[in-house]
Formats: structure tokens, sequence, C-alpha cells
């Protein structure tokens, strides 16, 4: 069962797509903060799920004005379910659970002829309401659609006497003189009682009658819920250009993915984000490149969009076939490790040891960024390395990303951050003096973060050295660098 860290869908962007959603039921709200991954055995079900977003999505734009009626009916929505298992359990019911679910059935009343308009031209599968009418007829037996709860005289032959009674003593308090009015006082108390007494017997009657349509409104509130997200799904993949993964037995492609939370802080930046795309199948994938990079964005990237497709969503990419897996595990930078007592290094130990043991349970995800990075390179290099001929015989897909030299001539792919590699640094230098510019957004502007399939042996790209270059490093420093890099 894929389980995720809070902290690791803040990392992958995960937490910014569910924050972005406008789910507004309880049973949406619900759904979104228990949300629920597809596990392979669910195929079937999953399938179900994308082909209603891939359709809802599609109709989006001619359907927005009927999905925000069904979302402003969805919204007024009240949580009925504690009511439903007091009913469920024999309680009688008072006048406030009793109003909301009355209230419940008009809205759901309400939300089945918007629903039917949706369902023509969306054709929702495994979504559907039951009719309200005979539940609201017990609440409401004069059929007056009120969106009140009273129980009316005519409930009874006994409640519509002691109404008349109490009415006659009314009238007879407001004309009496003081002396006789703690009399009639005292005797509309007991009308009062009896009143209460009569009404609770009327209630715990509608509670009889209501028992057998629970099922159903426990059904509607789970429809509810699903529908809530499902226009939620639609209109996310609308904002991001999602697409239906095609499902594999092995192969993830992703082609030009998109991060949603990066495309909009770039974009508030003026600037925008560079779609990446990479295929991978069981065994190691490197992805190298020099720090800062992009190799921990294309990562999280490729996390964020395969568990979007197993939670039911589309894909922000340009085209994507993805299989099912079993789990997804992140190494990803640890701020726990401070926590734990354990250096940095000790911490990455232990969590890759915690990982490998849900890794071996499944056909599995694990992605790995900058393995080793707290020890020194020999070491660093070594071990990373070992670790990459190791998840060559795991069944998952492990993408390493790391900056060592030697690691990717034992991966089954690699592929390397583009960054700088066709920039030329003397433009930058002249756009650099040109500018009255931090030099580092310069540089930052030109970066390119998208992935190329590397063949045959490369190491790492020399991308620190061009920036050193381009921000004019005094030259006898850069002179000794140089030296370094070609002994």
């Amino acid at each position: 069962m894929i389980s995720i860290r809070f902290d690791d869908q803040v990392k992958i962007g995960l937490k910014y797509v569910l924050d972005s959603l406008h789910v507004c039921s309880p049973f949406g709200q619900e759904r979104v903060r228990k949300l629920r991954f597809y596990a392979p055995n669910e195929r079937n079900e999953l399938e179900i799920e994308l082909g209603n977003t891939e359709r809802a999505a599609a109709e989006a734009d001619r359907l927005r004005a009927l999905y925000e009626q069904i979302m402003l009916v969805l919204c007024q929505l009240k949580d009925i379910r504690g009511s439903l298992g007091r009913l469920s359990e024999g309680a009688v019911l008072d006048h406030v659970e009793l109003f909301e679910l009355k209230g419940f059935l008009l809205r759901i009343a309400d939300l089945l002829p918007l629903y039917a308009r949706m369902n023509e031209a969306v054709r929702v599968e495994g979504i559907a309401f039951f009719d309200p009418t005979d539940a609201l007829d017990v609440l409401d037996p004069e059929r007056t659609r009120s969106r009140g709860f009273y129980i009316p005289d005519g409930a009874s032959e006994t409640l519509k006497a002691i109404r008349a009674e109490k009415k006659r003593l009314e009238a007879r308090l407001y004309a009496a003189p003081d002396a006789e009015k703690d009399a009639i006082k005292a005797e509309r108390t007991r009308v009062c009682a009896e009143e209460e007494t009569e009404e609770r017997a009327i209630r715990k009657a509608m509670c009889s009658r209501l028992l057998p349509h629970v099922y159903e409104m426990l059904s509607d509130a789970d429809a509810a819920g699903r529908l809530d997200l499902l226009i939620q799904k639609a209109l996310f993949a609308k904002a991001y250009g999602g697409v239906r993964p095609r499902i594999t037995e092995s192969e993830l492609t992703l082609v030009d993915m998109v991060n949603p939370e990066l495309v909009d802080l770039l974009k508030a930046k003026g600037r925008a984000f560079v779609p990446v795309s990479i295929t991978a199948d069981r065994g190691a994938t490197v992805i190298t490149g020099a720090n800062m990079g992009g190799k921990s964005v294309a990562m999280k990237t490729v996390a964020l969009n395969a568990l979007l497709m197993h939670a039911g969503f589309l894909v922000c990419a340009g085209s994507a076939a993805i299989p099912m897996f079993g789990s997804v595990r992140m190494l990803f930078d640890d701020a726990q490790s401070m926590q734990s007592g354990l250096s940095g290094f000790g911490s990455e130990i232990v969590r890759f040891n915690e990982a490998l043991a849900d890794v071996g349970q499944g056909y599995s995800l694990f992605l790995i960024d900058e393995l080793a990075r707290g020890t020194n390179p020999d070491e660093g290099a070594a071990i990373v390395q070992a670790v990459t001929r190791y998840l060559n015989g795991v069944n998952a897909i492990s993408i390493l990303a790391t900056h060592y030299d030697g690691v990717a001539e034992h991966a089954r792919f690699h592929y390397q951050i583009i960054g700088l590699k066709d920039i030329d640094p003397t433009a930058i230098r002249a756009e650099l003096a040109a500018a009255n510019e931090d030099g580092v957004a310069v540089i930052a502007r030109h970066m390119n973060y998208g992935l190329y399939r590397v063949e045959g042996k490369a190491d790492c790209p020399r991308d620190a050295l061009n920036i050193c270059r381009m921000l004019s490093l005094r030259p006898e420093i850069l002179a000794r660098i140089e030296e370094a890099y070609n002994p």
C-alpha cells in the first residue's frame, strides 16, 4: 500500500496540488485529507476513475457553469454521518439532527437534476444517488419541502389536542390579571411537558421509519464526496494540461511533465518551468548534473506525477505511461536527522534500509536524491556505485540523482541535466556587464533544467566551472581550477 509522509508530500508538491483543490463538501474534504492511492490489484477501479476524470476534464469548458451550480449545492451539505450512526444504534434524534438530515436530503434532491445533466455529457461511472423522496416524506409528511424542520400538529391527534390546549392557556395568560398568572403558568408548564413527551414519541417513530434509509443516505454522502473531488480533478487537469496516462506493466515514460507548484512559482517571477521528459524501467536509472542543476526537481516531478495517477488524477505531462506500484519511497534531504541524533549520512542509511523493506514487497518506485552527500567524495562515490549495482536487481524502478562520477556506468538508464551545456559563457558575461542585475539570477534564467538521455560513458557535467567563468572569478583562481580539471 502506498503511504506518503507529510513532509514528502510537501517536498514533491503534492500538498500544493491538494491545497489548490476547492472541494467544499465535508465528504470531499475528507477524501482529500485521506487521499487514497489505488493498489495494483485495483487497476479496474483506477481505470474507471481516470476515465471519469478524463471525460469530466474534456467537458470542463462547456459545463463550467453547471459544475459551479453543482459545487454550490455540495457546499451546502452538512456531515450527517454522526447522526446516522446514532440512528443505527437506536437513538432518538433531536430536532437539530432531524433538521440537518432533512437539509441533507433536500440538497440531494436539488443535486439530482444537475448531476443528470452532467451525466449526459460525461457518462460518469460508479457514482449514483438514491432518490431521497421517501426519506424526505418521513421528515416532511405534509410535503412543504421547507428548509426548516417542524413536527406539524397533524402528526398525531394527541399532539393536536395538546397544542390546542397550550394555545388556549397562552391566550388566557395574556388576558389574565396578575393574581391568576402563576396558576396559568404552572398549567402551561404541565402542558409543555406533555407536548415534549408526545413530540419525542413522534420523533422516535420517525427514526424507526428513517432506519431503512440509513444505507441510502450514507451512500449519497459517499457519492457526494466522490463527485466533489471528481469535479476538482477535472478543473485541476484543465489548469495544468493533464492527460490520461497509459497503465503499463513495468515501463515508466513521462514526456514534457511539469510540477504545478514550480509552474506557479516561476510564473509569478516572470519565468517558465522547463518541461522534463524521462523513460525508466525495472532497475537503476541515474540522473547526473551539477549541484543546483535541477536533478531534485526532475525526481520530485516524477514522484508527483506517478502519485497523481495512483490517486486517479490526470498526469501533468504531454503524454504518460506509468505502471501501478505497490509502494513509492523517497529518500530526499532528511529534516529529521537533527532530531534523531544521527548525522545526515547516518540518517540516510537508516532510511535507506527501511525503504528497502517496503520496496521488496512488490513492484515499486524508489527515488533517491544525492545519497551519501554527507560523506567525503571518494567514499560517497563508492557507496552510490554499490547501491546502483544492487538496485539493478531489485523489483523496482529506482531513480538516483547524483553529482558523483562513475555512477552512471552501472545504471540501466542515464540522464543528464542539460544545464548550461549549450550556453556561451562569453555571451552571459556580456549580458551581466550590460545589466544591473544579480549574476546568479541571470544564470538561473539561462539554466536549462531539462533532461537528455546519455548513451555510453559520460562524467557529470562541469557547470560549476562555467558558472565561475560567467561570474568572472579572479583569473588566477580560475586558472588553477582549470588546471585541476585538465591535469
